[in-house]
């Protein structure tokens, strides 16, 4: 049978009401079932941007996600600034160009819509003296890269991570007279091309959008350079750079009404901007789209129709445009998605109690699904056949106790296309977990990671990460992957969750899970109460995780974005560490979780007198700042050639050196860092070879590489003597017995 478009937007109209009312009682079964119903069911509002209505404008006021500068000089080309309180620009005429300071900033552009009326960068500065020997003029220009991160950016890397400078078209300008004085205060930046690269960045889908900010001009007072500070988001001050974006009211241009084939959308909305029409997958001829204004005396209506059914989105896409006074307009989008043929047996989604399966990819047919230790019964499956003529049929899962069989644990969807020619199986298998020990990693981006993973890409079996749904996935790297505050996916490299996981597995012979939720370049400000972005979004993942458990111990590892701002407040740190308590403190309190373990990361240890003191004052103390808590030495680590984030044989001691700090914490066993104890096995070390010899009860002993890799597991009888070849170089050794755990560092020359 064949339906006219005529009769197809007809026939929606019809099941308009049922389909409301399921969706506001949110059953999504009976909603999909009422799609079936209809052979084509032609509207179907499945995503897009869908704008509020506004009746006059709004102001948003954006601080930087990322903000940073490069160059003081040839001895800095690798150094990287993104942790600094202030950002530096400067020209210097006759020197080599990286003698050049230049900034950047990054915005998250995520929820403004195309309309805007104007933009204004504002960037603070405590000023100038009078006297300079030129104008001061600065530029504001395009980033090319829109990724880059605050804690990677130096001179010697910027063409790679933020791409080569653009130098045309300079998007805003502004100039402080010869001689003149530049008070303290925001200065802004506006003009009509900021505004355009902007909005045109939205139009485009893009999630952030960059700026460098260069002066031009060489000022000089005498023979010194007049630098200019402006305030970064690390400042105490608070007077952060702003991007403050006013959007268009967009009253004026808006649609009464939209048709395709002389039939109004179906739930057509004067202020929702995108439609999607499903058609049968013979149609060849793309629907005629005519619209009305809302204000027709001012407002003209042109119509751009779709260049073809298939193709690229933008291909498919029928353009109105609602145009009043020149460039101000408005744009609806109606896309035309063919139907699939009907031989097509595939789903588009799987809803396990009502909820859309995480990562579904209707080319994969077998999926598991982890459920909580509290889980009773089976989860109910409801399948979306992609064509909605085809058939299905589901076989539920009898058991989801692991120790059932897989086959009794299974659900199976078999689909059968419209024409009953083609057949696929889909497969969902539950396994229930027990009551898994949690644990948190924090921190900025160290925690996060930026060592590369090449070599340990496989899954950690017996090992679960919280996925974005709220539900569990078997980790593997990067594990800061779903952080919900994290920088650019592209950055994330080898956290040291990685080894603290595998460590806690290997110890206890048991599976774990992990929230790993870290942000590079994030402040304690961030971080140490509610209300604080870092906390608050942190606390939602760690409560979503506690149905799977218990959320048993913090690792945090952060402190390089509060060093420099801490030190020249006050040596000692005094607000730094109240905040961290606090920050514990609240964790504990807004998880009901009293007795919470919490063990912080020293910084490199060998940065420098920044890193010296606040890993003495703040990280070697840190038993007296936070109760029930201990610290992990950075002790022998390198790090790569940012010199700013450990390498991978680096992350990976330091996640083992947090398995063991709590190892011991889990176990109830007493622990030694440093003085070897009369229980302890003595080891003595000669060129390419070890004896052990155990002097108490029976012992397990473990030996790793630098690079975390188990070299050998042995068990020691009482007075039981070992003696092993191994190749010369530093190992990692660690003694267990029911009383104690023991751990050390030995060197094979």
């Amino acid at each position: 049978m064949k339906y006219s478009l005529k009769q197809l937007l007809t026939r929606e109209n019809e099941n308009t009401t049922l389909i409301q009312k399921s969706t506001q009682r949110g059953d999504l079964g009976g909603l999909y079932l009422l799609m079936k119903k209809s052979l084509f069911s032609t509207l179907i509002f499945i995503f897009g941007v869908f704008v509020a209505a506004k009746t006059s404008a709004i102001t948003h006021t954006l601080i930087p996600t990322d903000d940073t500068y490069f160059g003081a000089g040839p001895a800095n080309l690798a150094t990287n600034f993104g942790m600094d309180a202030i950002l530096k620009t400067y020209f210097f005429s006759g020197i080599t160009n990286n003698a050049t300071r230049q900034a950047y900033v990054k915005f998250d552009i995520r929820g403004i819509s195309t309309y805007i009326e104007s933009v204004k960068l504002r960037l603070y500065t405590p000023g100038i003296a009078a006297g300079g020997n030129a104008i001061h003029k600065f530029n504001i220009y395009p980033v090319s890269i829109n990724t880059w991160a605050e804690d990677g950016l130096t001179y010697s890397n910027y063409t790679t991570i933020a791409g080569a400078h653009i130098t045309t078209p300079v998007l805003a300008s502004y100039s402080v007279p010869l001689g003149g004085a530049l008070a303290a205060g925001y200065i802004e930046f506006s003009d009509p091309l900021l505004t355009k690269i902007i909005s045109d960045s939205i139009a485009k889908g893009c999630s952030y959008i960059s700026f460098r900010l260069a002066e031009i001009t060489n000022v000089r007072v005498g023979t010194a350079a007049q630098i200019v500070d402006f305030h970064s988001k690390e400042n105490v001050s608070g007077n952060v750079p702003q991007l403050v974006i006013a959007e268009k009211n967009v009253e004026p241009y808006r649609a009464s009404n939209i048709q395709a084939d002389n039939v109004t959308l179906t739930d057509f909305s004067e202020s929702t901007y995108r439609y999607l029409i499903r058609l049968p997958y013979t149609s060849t001829v793309v629907p005629t789209i005519t619209a009305i204004a809302k204000y027709p005396g001012t407002t003209t209506v042109t119509v751009t129709p779709a260049a073809s059914l298939t193709g690229t989105e933008a291909a498919r896409t029928t353009q109105v445009t609602m145009q009043s006074g020149g460039q101000n307009q408005l744009v609806y989008n109606i896309v035309f998605e063919l139907l699939p043929p009907p031989t097509d047996a595939q789903l588009s989604d799987i809803f396990v109690d009502g909820k859309s399966l995480e990562f579904f990819d209707k080319t994969k047919l077998a999926y598991t699904f982890y459920l909580p230790y509290s889980a009773v019964s089976v989860p109910v499956i409801t399948p979306v056949a992609n064509d909605p003529a085809a058939g299905f049929s589901v076989t539920n899962a009898i058991a989801i106790d692991p120790v059932s069989t897989q086959q009794d644990r299974t659900t199976s969807i078999l689909v059968t296309s419209s024409n009953g020619e083609v057949t696929k199986t889909y497969t969902v298998e539950f396994i229930k977990l027990p009551k898994l020990d949690i644990i948190l990693a924090i921190g900025q981006s160290n925690m996060a990671g930026r060592a590369p993973f090449a070599d340990v890409t496989a899954p950690m079996n017996d090992i679960f990460l919280l996925t974005p749904g709220a539900e569990l996935e078997v980790s593997s790297n990067p594990m800061n992957k779903y952080s919900n505050i994290r920088k650019d996916l592209s950055l994330q490299g080898l956290s040291p969750a990685y080894n603290c996981a595998l460590g806690l597995r290997e110890y206890f012979g048991k599976p774990f899970g992990f929230v790993v939720n870290a942000q590079g370049g994030s402040a304690i400000d961030l971080w140490y109460k509610p209300t604080k972005v870092n906390y608050d979004a942190s606390l939602i993942r760690a409560k979503q995780a506690q149905r799977f458990g218990t959320i048993k111990a913090i690792i945090w590892h952060q402190g390089e974005a509060d060093r420099v701002a801490g030190e020249a407040e006050n040596p000692v740190f005094t607000t730094y560490k109240s905040k961290l308590a606090q920050m514990v403190t609240n964790f504990r309190t807004d998880l009901n979780e009293p007795d919470l373990y919490f063990v912080a990361g020293e910084l490199y240890s060998g940065a420098g007198t920044e890193h010296t003191i606040f890993n003495t004052q703040v990280i070697r103390n840190v038993s007296s700042i936070v109760s029930n808590s201990g610290y992990v030495t950075t002790e022998n680590l390198v790090r790569l050639s940012d010199n700013l984030h450990f390498d991978e044989p680096g992350v990976k001691i330091l996640g083992t050196r947090y398995a063991e700090k709590l190892i011991p914490y889990f176990a109830g066993l007493t622990t030694s860092d440093s003085q070897r104890s009369i229980n302890q096995p003595i080891v003595t070390a000669s060129h390419e070879h070890l004896k052990i010899q155990n002097v108490n009860d029976k012992t397990t002993f473990f030996i790793y590489d630098l690079m975390g890799k188990l070299i050998e597991k042995t068990e020691l009888k009482t007075s039981e003597i070992v003696e092993m070849h191994v190749s010369n170089g530093v190992y990692l050794l660690r003694f267990t017995n029911p009383n104690s755990l023991f751990t050390f560092k030995i060197l094979v020359q």
